[in-house]
């Protein structure tokens, strides 16, 4: 090789790949997805696995309505990097999507598009354009969902108003009918005007809401030896409404009561509770008459109800208590759980004044035809007219919400279906034992949630659903005949839950139950018991239940993970799911809640169309996802960050190996250190994929290629570039890359599958696959640690003595770089003297004395290398070192 003017670039082996240091996801993205449908990746990946063990994560449903948000690609990306990283660990896994596809929020948003009121269709025919609705709804997530690169193809999806799942939740019904464990009954629930419809638990928000605090007066009619005709009892109350419907004031027979004069009036409250009550009907003047008394002595009392004129007893009362009020408590028996209980005890009247709408009917006397909430100050005036209003203040507390139309609900006694969870409860907490957690709260959360929970009320008074198919007899009485109900399921399986719907009922009912004045029931199921039944009626692949993982967001706990368990303990007996994982919310920068009127949304697809799904999926990995977690602009940079790092020194490594022949070599020195690093490494990675901790798996591989690039990659590039083509130790980093680049390649693709499959595209390996994804982990490659680590750490905290005495130098102008510094080292470490130190330091020559010290080595630069010699180690016609001269002659 000719060498000109001294010019020795071209004897240099400088890295060649045409991988680019610009990302560009966006566009590759698109490339990718294109590849990847065109070779079905998705079935290939599953045929490379299908004689293998299975694992499967089955999907909840997401409602579909509206578009997805930042909750959705967390959720989705979790599931997905748990489906690849299986899959590459030769499970098979298939990921079969669902929608949950009924309830009130389609039929409101169908009406709305559709600017009409569920008055103006047949329900047949509304329940005809819910489902278009919700079908096209579906399409549109399903294109929203792609973008998100996710490892399906969505062929195989499943959607719960499909008429088989259908038939299979219709079967579930019959069998906890007849096991006992569905009853009809009338009982207090939470009851949402806004949408008239009872609403389950998990249904339930709480916000703050602003209500009229009333302290009111009840005249007794009837007394005792202690309590006289025209005393009066104070009760205590939020929901003035409600006094309309009062037959009944509940007492604790076991604390002690005061009668107080006040303004020649004698009322009757809880001796610990006298000074608020003072406070709060504002007595400056008031006398304690007699001695305290216990609360039995109330029990033979009547006093005459405010608004309704009954004459009603005092009743105990199980949940009277201090912490507020009078220690008096106004009964409603129709609204309130506890009111309903002691007021079946002790046969108070019921009154039902509140139509499902929340306007008060005839039973509110005056107070008719209003909503009730308008009632209160109505209410309030009237009991102040009447000299029985004896405090008022408004007071801000939490209160149950409707979480669909966000407005105020209420406890209201209707007739209901339930499940009775009570019967199965042991069953249930005896599973949860052996379901496996990744942290213990995740168990006590959810066995918190069904020890406190006997039933389920899975009725709705709405037309969109799944109809709970039961028919009544002439009487009015349930008519449970199993024939009836095989016949009904049957004709769902046909034709779907519409024939409910659009059949007379003896077109419905076997022949031998016909014309015999049958009705049929008018609710629907809870939509909660749809995708409660996901378990029985999903088999991915054929694989049926329990499955290995379910994964939601937190608000599951009472939703779905809370429904999946009940049904399935009825269906089968067993736990839905063998091990679960939840994850929080998505909160905006500084740690708020995303609302449109805040404007601190982010919209996943926005930054997919930015930055790219692999930079979105990335910010999931590297997120605490067991807690909520937050997103903004300087969040994503701080990944797009880690991102440039990684893909730089991907970059790097691949130019380095382009003439590498893929015949790896022993290793030794510190390349056989760097080694044993990744193998560990490798360990570590797997054993946070096998516990899904994502952001330590991001972590890892982030400090280990820091590590890399701010030291090993820094000794290897003269190494690389400067010696001969087949020198052993340029073999050495070689080999090193190359199962580096295998690694890295196996370890993030699930997380950045865009990336990861460009890269493999470049990385020329024999006997190469179509996609990354086709790759396995294989635990018998990960070699034991030999311990060099240990061993190694002497070296390295050698190098930071020394590389602090070259920094001092730099910085007093003795010396202008580090590859001129002569180093000194006092040392009795064989191993230490057994190091190629000049190499390893990064230095111009090392030799051993009595002190560590760094001084200026007389010396030659050479032109080739840019390092610096003695005068017997450099050719001064050529410029260079003999190490360089000698590469330079063996090429020529």
């Amino acid at each position: 090789m000719e060498i000109k003017n001294k010019d020795y670039k071209d004897t240099l082996l400088m890295p060649q790949t045409d991988f680019s240091m610009k990302a560009n996801l966006v566009e590759k993205e698109k490339i990718y997805s294109q590849k990847w449908q065109e070779i079905d990746l998705y079935k290939k990946v599953l045929d490379s696995n299908k004689n293998n063990p299975a694992f499967v994560l089955h999907d909840g449903p997401p409602y579909a309505n509206g578009d997805i948000h930042v909750g959705h690609a967390l959720n989705k990306i979790l599931k997905d990097i748990i489906v690849r990283n299986k899959s590459m660990l030769g499970f098979f896994s298939p990921f079969v999507a669902g929608w949950d596809t009924h309830g009130l929020p389609i039929e409101h948003r169908m009406l709305k598009e559709k600017q009409m009121s569920a008055k103006d269709f047949l329900v047949s025919e509304l329940r005809n354009y819910c489902a278009e609705y919700a079908l096209s709804q579906v399409e549109r997530q399903k294109e929203q969902f792609k973008k998100l690169s996710l490892l399906t193809d969505f062929s195989d999806i499943y959607i719960t108003l499909d008429k088989k799942f259908e038939a299979q939740q219709l079967r579930l019904f019959k069998k906890m009918l007849f096991d006992g464990l569905i009853y009809k009954d009338l009982k207090p629930i939470y009851w949402s005007p806004s949408s008239q419809s009872a609403l389950a638990e998990a249904e339930v928000e709480y916000f703050d809401h602003i209500s009229p605090s009333l302290y009111v007066a009840f005249k007794v009619v009837c007394g005792n030896e202690i309590v006289a005709k025209d005393d009066n009892l104070i009760i205590w109350t939020t929901t003035p409404w409600t006094l309309i419907a009062n037959s009944g004031v509940a007492i604790n027979k076991d604390f002690l009561y005061l009668k107080i004069r006040v303004n020649n009036q004698i009322y009757i409250l809880a001796k610990d509770l006298l000074d608020s009550v003072a406070q709060m009907c504002k007595w400056e003047n008031y006398e304690i008459i007699g001695e305290a008394f216990s609360g039995k002595n109330l029990l033979d009392i009547k006093y005459k109800s405010p608004i309704n004129n009954l004459v009603c007893p005092v009743v105990e009362g199980h949940h009277v208590t201090l912490e507020n009020g009078s220690g008096l408590v106004h009964m409603a028996p129709l609204f309130g759980e506890d009111d309903f209980i002691i007021g079946n005890k002790n046969n108070l009247q019921k009154i039902m004044h509140v139509n499902d709408d929340g306007i008060l009917n005839e039973k509110a006397f005056q107070f008719a035809n209003i909503f009730y909430d308008d009632a209160n100050p109505l209410i309030g005036k009237f009991l102040g007219e009447q000299g029985l209003l004896l405090g008022f203040k408004k007071i801000k507390h939490s209160y149950p919400h409707d979480w669909r139309t966000h407005q105020p609900i209420m406890y209201r006694a209707t007739p209901q279906w339930f499940v009775s969870v009570k019967k199965i409860k042991n069953d249930i907490l005896s599973e949860i034992n052996n379901i496996k957690t990744f942290n213990e709260w995740s168990k006590q959360r959810l066995e918190l949630m069904l020890e406190n929970r006997d039933t389920w009320c899975i009725s709705r008074q709405r037309s969109w659903g799944v109809p709970i198919i039961v028919f009544y007899d002439k009487n009015k009485n349930p008519v449970l005949e199993e024939e009836i109900f095989d016949h009904i399921i049957n004709l769902v399986e046909e034709f779907g839950t519409n024939i409910w719907y659009e059949k007379e009922v003896d077109e419905l009912l076997p022949d031998k139950y016909k014309n015999q004045g049958f009705t049929k029931e008018t609710d629907i199921m809870d939509v909660w018991f749809d995708s409660g039944s996901t378990s029985l009626a999903i088999k991915p692949a054929g694989i049926e239940a329990p499955f290995d993982l379910y994964l939601e967001g937190s608000d599951q706990y009472r939703g779905w993970f809370n429904s999946s368990l009940i049904n399935s303990v009825a269906w089968r007996n067993k736990s839905p799911f063998k091990a679960f994982l939840s994850h929080g919310f998505v909160l905006d920068g500084k740690g708020r809640k995303m609302s449109k009127s805040l404007g601190n949304t982010v919209n996943p697809l926005d930054v997919v169309a930015k930055h790219g799904a692999d930079i979105l999926r990335l910010w999931v990995a590297n997120s605490e996802y067991t807690a909520d977690i937050s997103i903004d602009d300087k969040i994503l940079e701080q990944n797009i960050e880690i991102y440039r790092k990684l893909r730089n020194t991907i970059k790097f490594m691949l130019g380095g190996i382009s003439d590498f022949d893929f015949n790896y070599v022993q290793l030794d020195s510190i390349h056989a250190l760097m080694e044993e690093k990744l193998n560990n490494l490798e360990e570590k990675v797997l054993g946070y994929y096998n516990t899904y901790k994502f952001v330590n798996v991001i972590k890892e591989i982030n400090n280990f290629i820091i590590n890399l690039s701010s030291y090993y990659i820094s000794i290897t590039k003269d190494i690389l570039y400067l010696n001969k083509k087949d020198d052993l130790e340029r073999r050495m980093v070689q080999t090193l890359f190359t199962k580096i680049i295998k690694f890295l390649l196996k370890a993030l693709a699930p997380i950045l599958p865009t990336t990861m499959e460009e890269v493999y595209s470049y990385f020329n390996e024999p006997n190469k696959f179509e996609s990354v994804f086709l790759l396995k982990w294989n635990d018998k490659e990960i070699k034991s640690s030999s311990n060099l680590s240990k061993q190694w750490d002497e070296f390295f905290e050698l190098k930071n003595e020394v590389y602090k005495l070259i920094e001092e130098n730099i910085k007093n102008q003795e010396i202008k770089r580090q590859n001129e510094a002569f180093v000194t080292i006092n040392t009795s470490s064989q191993f230490i003297k057994s190091l190629p130190l000049t190499k390893l330091l990064m230095v111009a020559k090392v030799s051993f004395g009595n002190e560590l010290k760094v001084q200026k080595l007389p010396s030659f630069k050479c032109l080739r290398c840019w390092n610096h010699f003695e005068e017997d180690e450099f050719n001064k016609d050529l410029e260079i070192c003999k190490r360089c001269e000698g590469v330079i002659n063996e090429r020529n």
